[in-house]
Protein backbone atom coordinates (compact mmCIF):
# COMPACT_ATOMS: atom_id res chain seq x y z
CA UNK A 1 0.00 0.00 0.00
CA UNK A 2 1.35 3.43 -0.87
CA UNK A 3 0.17 6.96 -0.12
CA UNK A 4 0.32 9.93 -2.38
CA UNK A 5 1.89 12.67 -0.22
CA UNK A 6 1.79 15.13 -3.03
CA UNK A 7 -1.77 16.10 -2.24
CA UNK A 8 -0.69 17.25 1.25
CA UNK A 9 2.31 19.27 0.05
CA UNK A 10 2.08 22.41 -2.05
CA UNK A 11 5.43 23.98 -2.94
CA UNK A 12 3.96 27.46 -3.45
CA UNK A 13 2.34 27.69 0.07
CA UNK A 14 4.36 28.61 3.19
CA UNK A 15 4.01 26.23 6.15
CA UNK A 16 4.39 29.10 8.70
CA UNK A 17 2.77 32.48 8.33
CA UNK A 18 4.04 35.62 10.29
CA UNK A 19 2.03 38.67 11.47
CA UNK A 20 1.71 41.54 9.13
CA UNK A 21 2.58 45.10 10.17
CA UNK A 22 -1.11 46.06 10.19
CA UNK A 23 -1.98 43.18 12.53
CA UNK A 24 0.81 44.19 14.93
CA UNK A 25 -0.34 47.83 14.92
CA UNK A 26 -3.95 46.80 15.56
CA UNK A 27 -2.89 44.54 18.44
CA UNK A 28 -0.79 47.32 19.98
CA UNK A 29 -3.69 49.76 19.66
CA UNK A 30 -6.07 47.33 21.39
CA UNK A 31 -3.53 46.65 24.15
CA UNK A 32 -2.94 50.37 24.66
CA UNK A 33 -6.68 51.02 24.87
CA UNK A 34 -7.05 48.27 27.48
CA UNK A 35 -4.24 49.80 29.56
CA UNK A 36 -5.82 53.24 29.32
CA UNK A 37 -9.26 51.96 30.33
CA UNK A 38 -7.72 49.94 33.17
CA UNK A 39 -5.88 53.02 34.46
CA UNK A 40 -9.06 55.10 34.37
CA UNK A 41 -10.99 52.41 36.23
CA UNK A 42 -8.21 52.12 38.82
CA UNK A 43 -8.14 55.90 39.39
CA UNK A 44 -11.92 55.98 39.78
CA UNK A 45 -11.76 53.10 42.24
CA UNK A 46 -9.06 54.83 44.29
CA UNK A 47 -11.06 58.08 44.34
CA UNK A 48 -14.18 56.24 45.49
CA UNK A 49 -12.18 54.46 48.21
CA UNK A 50 -10.65 57.73 49.41
CA UNK A 51 -14.10 59.31 49.46
CA UNK A 52 -15.54 56.43 51.50
CA UNK A 53 -12.54 56.54 53.84
CA UNK A 54 -12.98 60.28 54.40
CA UNK A 55 -16.71 59.79 55.01
CA UNK A 56 -15.90 57.03 57.46
CA UNK A 57 -13.43 59.23 59.34
CA UNK A 58 -15.89 62.14 59.39
CA UNK A 59 -18.64 59.78 60.55
CA UNK A 60 -16.44 58.50 63.40
CA UNK A 61 -15.60 62.07 64.43
CA UNK A 62 -19.30 62.96 64.43
CA UNK A 63 -20.17 59.73 66.23
CA UNK A 64 -17.64 60.54 68.97
CA UNK A 65 -19.09 64.02 69.43
CA UNK A 66 -22.62 62.60 69.55
CA UNK A 67 -21.50 59.90 71.99
CA UNK A 68 -19.76 62.39 74.30
CA UNK A 69 -22.79 64.70 74.16
CA UNK A 70 -25.05 61.78 75.01
CA UNK A 71 -22.76 60.88 77.89
CA UNK A 72 -23.15 64.39 79.34
CA UNK A 73 -26.91 64.41 78.78
CA UNK A 74 -27.15 61.07 80.59
CA UNK A 75 -25.14 62.27 83.57
CA UNK A 76 -26.77 61.28 86.85
CA UNK A 77 -26.43 62.70 90.33
CA UNK A 78 -24.70 59.63 91.70
CA UNK A 79 -24.62 60.26 95.45
CA UNK A 80 -21.58 59.11 97.39
CA UNK A 81 -20.80 59.49 101.07
CA UNK A 82 -17.89 61.55 102.37
CA UNK A 83 -16.91 61.94 106.00
CA UNK A 84 -16.64 65.71 105.81
CA UNK A 85 -19.71 66.64 103.72
CA UNK A 86 -21.93 63.57 104.10
CA UNK A 87 -23.87 62.57 100.97
CA UNK A 88 -22.93 64.51 97.83
CA UNK A 89 -23.59 64.19 94.07
CA UNK A 90 -20.37 63.04 92.46
CA UNK A 91 -18.88 65.55 90.03
CA UNK A 92 -15.36 66.89 89.74
CA UNK A 93 -14.17 69.57 87.34
CA UNK A 94 -10.92 71.50 87.30
CA UNK A 95 -8.36 72.87 84.85
CA UNK A 96 -7.15 69.36 83.88
CA UNK A 97 -10.16 67.05 83.89
CA UNK A 98 -13.87 66.42 84.29
CA UNK A 99 -15.27 63.40 86.10
CA UNK A 100 -18.89 62.29 86.55
CA UNK A 101 -21.19 59.26 86.40
CA UNK A 102 -23.25 58.56 83.27
CA UNK A 103 -25.94 56.09 82.25
CA UNK A 104 -24.75 56.21 78.62
CA UNK A 105 -21.39 54.46 78.17
CA UNK A 106 -19.53 54.43 74.85
CA UNK A 107 -19.17 50.67 75.23
CA UNK A 108 -21.45 48.23 77.03
CA UNK A 109 -24.64 48.92 78.95
CA UNK A 110 -23.53 49.43 82.55
CA UNK A 111 -23.44 52.92 84.11
CA UNK A 112 -19.91 54.26 84.07
CA UNK A 113 -17.62 56.71 85.78
CA UNK A 114 -16.26 59.08 83.15
CA UNK A 115 -12.98 60.96 83.12
CA UNK A 116 -12.38 63.51 80.37
CA UNK A 117 -8.77 64.58 80.66
CA UNK A 118 -6.48 67.13 79.06
CA UNK A 119 -3.24 65.40 78.11
CA UNK A 120 -0.02 66.99 76.91
CA UNK A 121 1.69 65.65 73.79
CA UNK A 122 5.40 65.42 72.99
CA UNK A 123 5.17 68.22 70.42
CA UNK A 124 3.58 70.65 72.87
CA UNK A 125 0.10 70.06 71.48
CA UNK A 126 -2.74 68.70 73.58
CA UNK A 127 -5.36 65.97 73.38
CA UNK A 128 -8.73 65.62 75.07
CA UNK A 129 -9.22 61.98 76.01
CA UNK A 130 -12.34 60.21 77.26
CA UNK A 131 -12.04 57.29 79.72
CA UNK A 132 -14.76 55.18 81.34
CA UNK A 133 -15.03 52.38 83.90
CA UNK A 134 -18.15 50.58 85.18
CA UNK A 135 -19.29 52.34 88.33
CA UNK A 136 -20.91 49.32 90.00
CA UNK A 137 -21.33 50.54 93.62
CA UNK A 138 -18.09 52.45 93.99
CA UNK A 139 -17.65 54.72 96.96
CA UNK A 140 -16.07 58.16 96.85
CA UNK A 141 -12.82 56.64 98.08
CA UNK A 142 -12.94 53.99 95.33
CA UNK A 143 -13.32 56.66 92.65
CA UNK A 144 -10.49 58.71 94.11
CA UNK A 145 -8.31 55.61 94.15
CA UNK A 146 -9.08 54.93 90.48
CA UNK A 147 -7.90 58.46 89.71
CA UNK A 148 -4.74 58.43 91.84
CA UNK A 149 -3.53 55.06 90.51
CA UNK A 150 -4.73 55.78 86.92
CA UNK A 151 -6.99 52.71 86.97
CA UNK A 152 -9.31 54.53 84.58
CA UNK A 153 -6.82 53.78 81.78
CA UNK A 154 -7.73 50.11 82.06
CA UNK A 155 -11.22 50.82 80.73
CA UNK A 156 -12.52 52.02 77.38
CA UNK A 157 -11.13 55.24 75.95
CA UNK A 158 -11.49 57.55 72.94
CA UNK A 159 -9.76 60.72 71.81
CA UNK A 160 -12.23 63.58 71.54
CA UNK A 161 -9.66 66.13 70.36
CA UNK A 162 -6.11 65.72 69.11
CA UNK A 163 -3.39 68.12 68.01
CA UNK A 164 -4.98 71.19 69.62
CA UNK A 165 -3.82 73.87 72.04
CA UNK A 166 -5.05 75.88 75.02
CA UNK A 167 -7.71 73.44 76.24
CA UNK A 168 -9.75 74.99 79.04
CA UNK A 169 -12.80 73.85 81.02
CA UNK A 170 -15.54 76.10 82.36
CA UNK A 171 -18.57 75.12 84.40
CA UNK A 172 -21.89 76.84 84.91
CA UNK A 173 -24.07 75.91 87.84
CA UNK A 174 -26.08 76.94 90.86
CA UNK A 175 -24.30 77.07 94.17
CA UNK A 176 -26.75 76.22 96.95
CA UNK A 177 -24.47 77.74 99.57
CA UNK A 178 -23.98 81.02 97.69
CA UNK A 179 -27.56 80.95 96.36
CA UNK A 180 -26.63 81.99 92.85
CA UNK A 181 -25.51 80.73 89.42
CA UNK A 182 -22.14 81.58 87.92
CA UNK A 183 -19.30 80.39 85.69
CA UNK A 184 -16.21 78.90 87.29
CA UNK A 185 -13.05 77.01 86.37
CA UNK A 186 -13.42 74.58 89.27
CA UNK A 187 -16.62 72.76 90.16
CA UNK A 188 -17.05 70.03 92.75
CA UNK A 189 -20.29 68.41 93.78
CA UNK A 190 -19.03 68.08 97.33
CA UNK A 191 -18.94 71.90 97.59
CA UNK A 192 -21.90 72.99 95.45
CA UNK A 193 -24.19 70.07 96.47
CA UNK A 194 -25.60 70.01 92.92
CA UNK A 195 -24.46 69.14 89.39
CA UNK A 196 -23.46 71.87 86.92
CA UNK A 197 -25.98 72.93 84.28
CA UNK A 198 -23.44 73.28 81.48
CA UNK A 199 -19.82 72.49 80.66
CA UNK A 200 -17.79 74.33 78.02
CA UNK A 201 -14.52 73.02 76.59
CA UNK A 202 -12.63 75.74 74.69
CA UNK A 203 -9.49 75.13 72.62
CA UNK A 204 -7.44 76.45 69.70
CA UNK A 205 -7.04 74.48 66.49
CA UNK A 206 -4.94 75.76 63.60
CA UNK A 207 -5.07 79.25 65.05
CA UNK A 208 -8.87 79.30 65.37
CA UNK A 209 -10.76 79.38 68.66
CA UNK A 210 -13.26 76.56 68.98
CA UNK A 211 -15.51 75.23 71.74
CA UNK A 212 -17.63 72.26 72.72
CA UNK A 213 -20.74 72.94 74.80
CA UNK A 214 -22.46 70.21 76.81
CA UNK A 215 -25.58 70.42 78.92
CA UNK A 216 -26.74 68.30 81.87
CA UNK A 217 -30.37 67.61 82.65
CA UNK A 218 -30.57 65.79 85.98
CA UNK A 219 -30.49 67.32 89.42
CA UNK A 220 -32.62 65.34 91.83
CA UNK A 221 -33.99 67.49 94.62
CA UNK A 222 -35.20 64.36 96.37
CA UNK A 223 -31.65 63.09 96.82
CA UNK A 224 -30.69 66.29 98.59
CA UNK A 225 -32.49 64.83 101.62
CA UNK A 226 -30.05 61.90 101.84
CA UNK A 227 -28.18 63.51 104.73
CA UNK A 228 -31.44 63.64 106.71
CA UNK A 229 -32.75 60.23 105.68
CA UNK A 230 -29.51 58.20 105.66
CA UNK A 231 -27.58 59.50 108.60
CA UNK A 232 -24.28 57.78 109.44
Amino acid sequence: MCFDFSRFYHPGRSLSKGYTLIEVLVAMAIFGSMLTLGGIALNQGLKQYQGLAEKGINFWDQAKEIGIGKSFHSMIDYYVYTRSEGWIPYFRGNENEISYVSLSPLAGTLPVIVWIRKEEGASGQQSLVYYELPVYTKTYEDIERDLIFAAFKEGKSAKILEGVENIEFRFYGYDLLKRGSSWSRDYEGRKTKILPSAVVVSYTQEGKSEKLVFGTHVNSTGKMMYNEVYRR
